[in-house]
C-alpha cells in the first residue's frame, strides 16, 4: 500500500459508484489500494446531509476545507527572528527563549514568541535548519510530539476513576486490594495477565495468545477465582482497552474495581515494579507466544517465594497466606 495522499476525483467517483453496486468498505479499499480508514473517513466527512455519498459533491468538500486549512505558521516579523536566532546561537532552546522574553521587558506581548513558533519557523526552511541544529539539544529534522498531549480520555466506559477508591487501599492495612496490567510480547505476540495484591505483593499471572478484552478478562476471572473472597474486595486497573469488561470481572469476583490516571503508572506502583521483577524472566523484546504455562508458573512462583525488604524479609507468599516465618540456625 502507497504512503497516504489525499483521495483523487477520481478515486471519489469509484468509491461513489461501488458503495451504490453494495460493495463493503474493505472492498472499496482493496480496490483502490488505500486503507480501510481511508474509505470509511470518507464516507463519514464528505457525505450530503442527508447521509448519501456522491463523488462531486464530496471532492468539493475536500477541495473547500483544504483551502480554509491553516497555512504553515511563520512569522513576519524579521527583526524579532534575527533576535531568535541570535539567542539560538547562544545554544539557547526555544522554550528558553521564550520564557526569558515573556518574563523580561517585553511582558505586555511586544516581541513575544512561543517556543511552538519557533520550532515552526525552523522546520519551514530547511537552509535555516541546517545552519542553526548544531546549536539545539537534539538536531532532528522533524520535531517529537510533545509528550501527554494526545487525548486523556480513555475509551473505557463506566470507568470509576482511582480518586474514588477508598483511603485504606491506599494504606495498605489489610490484604484484598489487588493491581492489574498486561506485558506484551514481541512484535504484539502474546500478553501475561499479571496481578499483583497490594499489601503481599503477591503475584498471579496467566498468558493469553491476544491482548482483547473477552480474554482478558476470563483470565482474570481465571485466575483468581479460587482465592478467598475476604482477599478479593478492590481491582485497580491500567487503563488499556483490554480492561474494557472490567464489569464482568466485578460481577463474577465480587470486587469493585478503579482506575488509575492515563500517565499516571505511578498509581499502580506495586504493580509495575513487580512486573520490572518478572522482566527478569521474561526480557523485553521476547516473544512471549514461545512461553509456556509451566515455565510462567515457575517464575511468578519464585516471585512469591523470594524474600522482600519491603516485607520485613518475608515473603510475598507468606505475608499472603498469613504464614509464620521457620527460622534456620
Amino acid at each position: 500500500m502507497s504512503s497516504y495522499n489525499h483521495l483523487t476525483g477520481c478515486e471519489r467517483k469509484i468509491i461513489d459508484q461501488k458503495r451504490k453496486d453494495g460493495a463493503s468498505i474493505r472492498s472499496i479499499a482493496e480496490a483502490l489500494g488505500r486503507s480501510p480508514a481511508t474509505v470509511s473517513r470518507e464516507l463519514s466527512r464528505n457525505r450530503r446531509p442527508t447521509g448519501e455519498y456522491d463523488a462531486s459533491h464530496a471532492h468539493h468538500r475536500a477541495r473547500r476545507r483544504r483551502r480554509r486549512a491553516r497555512p504553515r505558521p511563520v512569522t513576519g516579523d524579521a527583526g524579532l527572528m534575527r533576535s531568535v536566532e541570535q539567542e539560538i546561537r547562544r545554544d539557547w532552546s526555544p522554550d528558553q527563549i521564550a520564557g526569558r522574553r515573556l518574563i523580561g521587558n517585553d511582558r505586555r506581548g511586544k516581541g513575544t514568541i512561543s517556543h511552538t513558533t519557533i520550532y515552526r519557523w525552523l522546520d519551514a526552511c530547511p537552509r535555516r535548519w541546517a545552519r542553526l541544529k548544531g546549536h539545539l539539544r537534539q538536531g532532528r529534522r522533524k520535531r517529537r510530539k510533545p509528550y501527554g498531549s494526545g487525548p486523556r480520555r480513555s475509551g473505557i466506559r463506566n470507568r470509576r476513576p482511582i480518586s474514588r477508591r477508598p483511603e485504606e487501599v491506599e494504606r495498605r492495612d489489610r490484604i484484598g486490594h489487588w493491581e492489574v496490567d498486561t506485558i506484551v510480547g514481541a512484535g504484539h505476540r502474546g500478553v501475561v495477565v499479571t496481578c499483583v495484591e497490594r499489601r503481599s505483593r503477591y503475584l498471579v499471572t496467566r498468558r493469553l495468545d491476544r491482548k482483547t478484552a473477552p480474554a482478558t478478562a476470563a483470565a482474570l476471572v481465571d485466575a483468581l477465582r479460587h482465592h478467598d473472597g475476604e482477599k478479593l474486595q478492590t481491582m485497580t486497573f491500567d487503563n488499556g482497552l483490554e480492561f474494557a469488561l472490567f464489569e464482568e470481572v466485578e460481577r463474577r469476583l465480587n470486587l469493585t474495581g478503579y482506575f488509575a490516571d492515563p500517565y499516571s503508572s505511578w498509581q499502580r506502583g506495586t504493580n509495575e515494579n513487580t512486573n520490572g521483577l518478572l522482566r527478569q524472566y521474561i526480557p523485553k523484546g521476547m516473544d512471549l507466544t514461545d512461553l509456556k504455562d509451566h515455565e510462567l508458573e515457575s517464575y511468578t512462583r519464585k516471585l512469591n517465594n523470594r524474600p522482600r525488604k519491603c516485607l520485613n524479609y518475608r515473603t510475598p507468599a507468606e505475608v499472603y497466606h498469613q504464614r509464620s516465618v521457620a527460622l534456620q540456625m
